[in-house]
């Protein structure tokens, strides 16, 4: 496994850099001159004396930055190189010259390799040639090394696919969100970042979009699941973006770790909610009916009304039946009183057999007493728990904003307060 990526060097630093230069030549006399005016052209210069010696060298991550490939290595060696370096090694943003430039070169790469070859240096090399074209690489090499360093620095990963799925290009925070260094990725399929069960889909939604132009994931964000080398997976927000032009098709895809931001959000769930019910807890309905408090308050806003249910001789089935059926019990009266009321009302359990309901707009005491009524003879229904047919019977307090209170003690303090009145009344 290799090793942790070199840090970036600071921007002012790679604008400073000396361009490294690999010279892929036979001819020891012209890498020697070259050497010679090094630091006059600004440059590092490395040498390989065939396309083999080459190989090794552009396989080693930022160690080459310019490529002239002189034509005395014979055509045929020089246009695989080329190609090599453009399929193969992945190297879309590696400035290539090349010294030389005869017509059979020319036509040759013009038929195997059209555009892949940013400049020609014509034989025998004059150093002003070699000077004047340096000059223009020399600002795309150095803003290579500023997008390179920014990107490196984000927090996001930011990953480069071709149209057949293959990474181009992989920053460092996608190294450390994935566990893999760009350098083992680079040529691989984008799949190898997500579940086996979602990465053979991939091909076929970049076919299809390319083919039709219906978008399923590109200038679209979605949350989706990636997998790390060591197989663990974690959810992530994934946007892609098509970053194509006439010279190649090309997709960015940013990727955000959603790890934390999922355990926070279920961790306020769990603060929020019953852990047995699923409901609302006694800390979300006191927010609940502060803000409806509040909302109610405003000029011309309705009222609301507020059930407070508690259920009749459940300690009767705890002590009777034990503690997992009174479980099962609580859990389907919750489940009944989400079913008994529309979407816009609010249920939470407040504590052991005790549950509130908020009814928003509900200003009525007539309205809100058939609600309890319906809200009665839901429950009333038998249920069949731990083998034992159960009728099960509540005592429901009313209070209507406004007319028993204005805020959210004397409102719960009211309808409390009726609940047990009708409980008296009700039970021997």
């Amino acid at each position: 496994m290799s090793g942790p990526p070199t840090p970036p060097p600071a921007p002012d630093q790679a604008r400073r850099a000396a361009l490294r230069l690999l010279l892929v030549s036979p001819d020891l006399a012209l890498a020697q001159r070259l050497r010679a005016q090094r630091a006059a052209l600004g440059l590092e210069l490395l040498h390989a004396a065939d396309a083999a010696a080459a190989e090794t060298l552009l396989l080693q991550p930022g160690r080459v930055e310019l490529l002239l490939i002189d034509e005395a290595i014979g055509r045929v060696a020089l246009l695989a190189l080329v190609l090599q370096l453009r399929e193969d090694l992945y190297k879309d943003w590696l400035p290539l010259l090349v010294l030389g430039g005869s017509a059979e070169l020319l036509q040759l790469l013009q038929r195997k390799a059209s555009g892949m070859v940013d400049y020609f240096i014509a034989k025998p090399f004059a150093p002003q040639a070699l000077r004047e074209r340096l000059i223009a690489v020399r600002r795309l090499v150095s803003l290579r090394r500023v997008c390179k360093s920014a990107l490196d620095r984000v927090s996001e990963g930011v990953i480069i696919i071709d149209e057949r799925g293959t990474l181009r290009s992989f920053n460092s925070a996608a190294e450390r969100l994935f566990g893999w260094s760009a350098e083992d990725v680079i040529g691989q399929n984008v799949s190898l970042l997500m579940p086996p069960r979602h990465g053979h889909k991939h091909g076929r939604y970049i076919a299809d979009y390319l083919r039709t132009g219906r978008a399923r994931m590109v200038g679209i964000g979605r949350m989706e699941t990636a997998q790390r080398r060591d197989g663990s997976q974690f959810p992530m927000q994934l946007t892609v973006a098509d970053i194509s032009d006439d010279t190649a098709v090309r997709f960015v895809g940013v990727v955000r770790d959603l790890s934390a931001e999922l355990e926070r959000l279920e961790l306020q769930q769990l603060a929020l909610h019953d852990a047995l019910t699923g409901l609302p807890n006694r800390s979300q309905a006191e927010q609940r009916l502060r803000a409806e408090i509040e909302r109610a308050g405003a000029s011309g806003a309705p009222g609301f009304a507020l059930l407070f249910v508690d259920l009749d001789r459940f300690k009767q089935v705890n002590d009777s039946l034990g503690h997992a059926v009174g479980d099962q019990l609580l859990c389907a009266i919750a489940q009944r009183l989400r079913h008994a009321l529309s979407a816009d009302d609010f249920v939470a359990r407040l504590a052991g057999d005790e549950f509130l309901l908020l009814l928003p707009g509900v200003q009525q005491q007539g309205d809100a007493q058939r609600i309890a009524e319906r809200v009665g003879r839901a429950l009333r229904q038998p249920l069949l728990l731990g083998g034992q047919r159960l009728a099960v019977t509540a005592s429901i307090g009313v209070a209507l904003y406004g007319s028993d209170g204005r805020t959210a003690e004397a409102l719960m303090g009211r309808s409390d307060a009726a609940m047990y009145a009708q409980k008296r009344r009700l039970l021997p």
